[in-house]
């Protein structure tokens, strides 16, 4: 009956000990806030679709598209203040590939970006939305994905629509902290 005990007290020590053991490997989410969010980030990946579709009179279509995918990012910072100011700074390259209806698809020179932007930015945290306002009025609405410590996802899609012809434009942007 002793041994039985002690194979019992055994079990019960090692499932406690199993169970704070897991509760020390997944610790809480980093939860996006205002607080959170103020920071320097990396920029370290840039792509940009355009998807265009075209509808004839006769119901048929033609689809192409052009992607334009940044790198060589040389300290591209985007600095995000507590007062809802932001700067960005730095170099990349980028290079767009066009696809034609035809399947046919044409690489373009590499563009070197040089980025020295400044605006003010509004943060949303319940939809986790980034509403960015740069220095000549311009306004970007982005949608704040798989936000982390250590980095956080941007994303927009855009669509427009005008007579026939039908654009959906999507950018993604990654960033590290």
């Amino acid at each position: 009956m002793k041994i039985s005990k002690l194979f019992f007290l055994f079990i019960l020590a090692a499932a406690t000990i199993s169970c704070s053991s897991d509760d020390d490997n997944n610790p809480p989410p980093y939860t996006l806030s205002a607080a959170n969010f103020v920071d320097t980030y990396k920029l370290n990946f840039l792509e940009i679709r355009e998807v265009e579709t075209i509808t004839f009179n006769n119901g048929t279509t033609s689809t192409s598209s052009a992607v334009t995918v940044g790198s060589v990012f040389q300290n591209v910072n985007f600095v995000f203040n507590a007062d809802n100011t932001y700067t960005a700074s730095g170099l990349f390259n980028t290079v767009t590939t066009v696809t034609n209806a035809d399947g046919s698809t044409t690489v373009g020179d590499t563009v070197i970006v040089d980025l020295d932007e400044s605006g003010t930015y509004s943060l949303s945290v319940g939809n986790s939305t980034l509403i960015v306002t740069d220095s000549d009025g311009g306004v970007t609405s982005l949608e704040i994905r798989d936000y982390t410590e250590t980095g956080m996802t941007l994303y927009s899609e855009e669509t427009m629509v005008s007579n026939n012809s039908t654009i959906v434009t999507t950018v993604e942007y990654r960033f590290s902290r």
